[in-house]
């Protein structure tokens, strides 16, 4: 069992799954909504996934495109969020507080990652989305 929190601790959750496959998005959006390269996390199906405290403090944005993050309302860190097809959760790799021995495997829209971003590691490359999800809906940018 993973447990994960935001940086002020008003907001925290667990992941019953173990957690084995990362992924890193380097499309434009994740770039601008973090400030850095990429973004790095995971999917989890809800059965998977339990909010500890703070679920009421979460704030959503959501393009009309469908690119959707959430972040605690008191101190702005990114934390979980379900996609439209209801049935599971994105997890920001970083909140957890004890993950090990995760590994990228996976690098989506690496067409778009930033000049300065020298993508490394073993991860798989891929120009653009590849099917990781079974619902079109879950495409998050």
């Amino acid at each position: 069992m993973n447990k994960g929190k935001c940086i002020c601790g008003k907001v925290s959750y667990e992941v019953t799954e173990k957690v084995e496959k990362l992924y890193q998005c380097h499309c434009t959006m994740c770039q601008q909504q973090t400030g850095s390269s990429s973004q790095t996390g995971f999917f989890v199906g809800t059965e998977s996934f339990k909010w500890i405290s703070g679920e009421f403090s979460i704030t959503n944005f959501c393009k009309e495109s469908g690119y959707s993050y959430s972040f605690c309302s008191k101190c702005g860190s990114t934390v979980p969020n379900m996609f439209r097809s209801g049935n599971k959760f994105w997890v920001p790799a970083g909140a957890l507080v004890n993950l090990k021995n995760a590994k990228v495997e996976d690098h989506i829209f690496v067409a778009d990652k930033a000049d300065w971003d020298d993508i490394g590691g073993e991860g798989v490359q891929h120009e653009g989305f590849y099917p990781v999800f079974a619902d079109p809906l879950d495409l998050h940018i």
